[in-house]
């Protein structure tokens, strides 16, 4: 049987530019997303040729191992607000869960401003809404290296959580574009390390104020263009994306 994200992926596949951000599963124990630009859901493949198990400007220094590293971070819980054109929305990440992913969050994208000016480019409201990489004009702003895929970290896709897309066939491959669940997507949770559908996509925090906000982009109307489906008529632009503590 197909899980419902099945025809997305079928859809996005169509689409010179979506490669693989999730992928698509026809098994009944897994099901990877689209990709338009993440690598769970629509992601356009990044041209990146080899995979780093760090961000390049991580302030990890054992890429192998995460036991011990948590020190490094002062707070655990940093919290993010996303100053979009629809509104506010402040996201709690969980570095204890997921200490790789939030460093290279914080440090390679929000810290460096990367984020300010990008759209969320693909947005299903039985799904995700997904962002990070492009900006209103629709040119990509460039990513830093691919990171270790830290899914089997006991969080899980649940509605309002944020997540890393990648690429649908690359396990470690996620650099900026991100994604927001809209509903419950367990089929993208980490199963086990046998295939890249089954090892699932990297939770690493959720929203605590904004979710009218999250409803607002899920529900804007949506179009498709070339290199792109599902992308809000109306673009919904990150204005800024500030850590506030």
């Amino acid at each position: 049987m197909l899980f419902p994200q099945a025809w997305r992926c079928s859809a996005l596949f169509t689409c010179v530019s979506v490669v693989s951000l999730l992928g698509c599963g026809s098994n009944e124990t897994s099901t990877t997303l689209p990709d338009v630009s993440i690598a769970p859901v629509p992601v356009v493949q990044e041209k990146v040729q080899k995979v780093e198990p760090l961000a390049a400007v991580s302030r990890f220094s054992d890429p192998q191992s995460v036991s011990g590293t948590q020190k490094i971070v002062k707070n655990p819980f940093p919290e993010v607000v996303l100053t979009t054109n629809k509104g506010k929305i402040r996201i709690r990440l969980n570095a204890e869960k997921a200490p790789r992913t939030v460093d290279n969050f914080l440090t390679n994208y929000v810290a460096t401003k990367h984020y300010d000016g990008t759209i969320f480019h693909f947005v299903d409201k039985e799904f995700m809404a997904l962002g990070g990489k492009y900006q209103a004009d629709f040119t990509a702003k460039p990513a830093r290296l691919m990171i270790l895929n830290e899914a089997n970290n006991g969080l899980k896709n649940k509605r309002g959580t944020i997540a890393m897309a990648r690429n649908a066939n690359m396990i470690h491959s996620s650099t900026c574009q991100f994604y927001f669940n809209l509903v419950d997507n367990d089929s993208l949770d980490y199963l086990s390390e046998d295939t890249s559908a089954n090892y699932g996509y990297c939770v690493f925090g959720e929203v605590i104020e904004g979710m009218d906000v999250i409803d607002q982009i899920a529900n804007s109307q949506v179009q498709d263009i070339p290199d792109f489906v599902n992308i809000p008529v109306e673009p919904i632009i990150i204005l800024s994306a500030e850590q506030v503590n």
